[in-house]
């Protein structure tokens, strides 16, 4: 009988599709760009915080119109019919957290199945690995293969992740605890953790450091390579050609505030028409093409969550 549950088990690991999660806002870098070029969907995104919308053709332009100058209204914190560059920038922060929620609610969805709001470990173990937790003995104790190990690896990476996010220890994560748990890079109770993880997946010697050929990886192109080679050198502060978790950090924990920044230089660049370096509420009425409106630039999205009434 043993024997069959182990079999059983073996074929679970091969079925198991593991979970490898991005590395802190490196998918709002990577959707910045597409082929090296700038995203102009990422535009409409940055300012309005969904994926999820409609249409634009949908809306009437003068709803669309009503609904942007009440977005960008709201923005407007010193009230004074102008975003200037710090108010705009927070503004693309704001929506960073908006984007990351949605993505993690609709994660949530998927893996709370008994719909009571909540995750436990056992759902995600269910949902993601295929496993009850009854089965983690018996998986820890058989002999294992390396892909065992790897898949092994990432449940109780989970289980760290999972641990750190439940804070208040109830065994079940909320669904601001459970933001934490899938978006961990923008909270610092996480960071520890997911330090620990980036170092155990590359520090393949486990000397404590990262060298440049554990940094880049075996399966990669040229092209790669040599953006990989550049990006190490320019963590490695001190020049000694491997990286400690501190020169790490900012790769496996980047800040939104780059990109953010950088969104928000872009958007000026776009829209500020009187060269001011600033942008009136009017100039980005104007510019609603450009914001949200082209169809030529694959937008094709809406406002519908923004209220009429804000």
């Amino acid at each position: 009988m043993l024997v069959v549950v182990l079999i059983l088990c073996s074929c679970a690991f091969l079925q198991a599709t593991p979970e490898v999660p991005e590395h802190g806002a490196f998918k709002h870098t990577e959707s910045h760009y597409k082929d090296g070029i700038h995203n102009p969907v990422f535009d409409q995104e940055a300012l309005l915080g969904s994926h999820n919308v409609d249409d634009l053709a949908e809306l009437p332009k003068d709803v669309r119109i009503k609904r942007l100058r009440t977005l960008a209204k709201s923005h407007d914190s010193n009230n004074n019919d102008i975003i200037e560059p710090d108010e705009l920038k927070e503004w693309i922060l704001q929506s960073f957290r908006m984007l990351d929620r949605e993505e993690a609610m609709e994660k949530l969805q998927e893996e709370d199945e008994n719909g009571d709001k909540k995750v436990t470990f056992a759902e995600i173990l269910g949902k993601r690995h295929g496993y009850g937790e009854e089965d983690l003995p018996l998986l820890e104790n058989y002999e294992r293969g390396d892909e065992d190990v790897d898949v092994l690896e990432l449940i109780n990476d989970d289980k760290k992740r999972f641990l750190a996010a439940d804070l208040d220890k109830d065994g079940a994560l909320s669904q601001e605890e459970y933001v934490a748990y899938f978006q961990p890079y923008d909270f610092p109770h996480m960071f520890q953790v997911e330090m620990e993880r980036s170092m155990h997946d590359i520090d393949k010697d486990a000397d404590g450091f990262i060298s440049m050929e554990e940094f880049i990886g075996e399966t990669v192109d040229d092209e790669t390579r040599i953006s990989e080679m550049t990006n190490f050198e320019e963590l490695d502060k001190d020049k000694d050609g491997k990286l400690t978790p501190d020169e790490l950090r900012p790769w496996a924990l980047p800040d939104n505030e780059d990109v953010a920044k950088e969104e928000a230089e872009h958007l000026l660049n776009t829209c500020d028409l009187d060269r001011d370096g600033q942008l009136s509420i009017e100039e980005i009425v104007n510019k609603e093409e450009e914001f949200i409106g082209s169809s030529a630039t694959d937008y094709g999205r809406t406002l519908h969550f923004v209220r009429d009434e804000l």
